[in-house]
């Protein structure tokens, strides 16, 4: 959680290394990442709250945010996940508030995220799966496509797949070179 102006330069930071912006170009062309960065800035301004000027700001990028996440169909609320968010194609991600999910984390697109449900650091989530409400999931868990995962997963470092999702191998995401 951001809870001050170096948490937002190191989330910042973290979330540009793993989304693999190096140059402004990168930046303008990827929705995405600008999707990701308003989503910063209104957390930022979410958990300071103080003075007017920073209200200010709150709206202006609350603003952003909701048209930003019109255009490419991703709706990720503040304070969801930890730094290191990857994004790598946009459309139809959405995510209940209530999640909370770890650092280094990557949503492809077409994900739905109950409420309630979270999740641990370096966790890979599939095009189109569905985690449920309450659903607690491990670090190191690669979860497929299409999975939907209605019961937690405390076994560490394991890929699960179909439905309702089951453990189909122990090679999760430790020892793979994938983001």
């Amino acid at each position: 959680m951001i809870q001050s102006r170096k948490d937002l330069k190191e989330y910042l930071n973290e979330d540009k290394k793993v989304n693999k912006i190096n140059n402004l170009w990168t930046a303008i062309r990827k929705p995405q990442w600008r999707y990701i960065r308003y989503m910063r800035y209104t957390e930022y301004y979410t958990n300071i709250k103080s003075g007017f000027f920073a209200k200010l700001l709150f709206h202006y990028y609350n603003y952003k945010l909701s048209n930003i996440s019109i255009k490419t169909g991703i709706q990720i609320p503040p304070n969801t996940f930890g730094k290191g968010l990857y994004v790598p194609h946009y459309g139809s991600i959405v995510v209940n508030s209530t999640s909370r999910f770890g650092d280094y984390c990557v949503v492809q697109n077409g994900v739905n995220i109950s409420d309630s449900a979270g999740g641990g650091n370096f966790i890979y989530i599939g095009t189109g799966a569905k985690i449920m409400r309450n659903v607690k999931i491990a670090d190191y868990v690669i979860i497929g496509a299409n999975a939907v995962v209605t019961k937690d997963i405390t076994e560490e470092d394991i890929v699960v797949a179909g439905v309702p999702a089951k453990k189909i191998s122990e090679n999760g995401r430790k020892n793979r070179s994938v983001i």
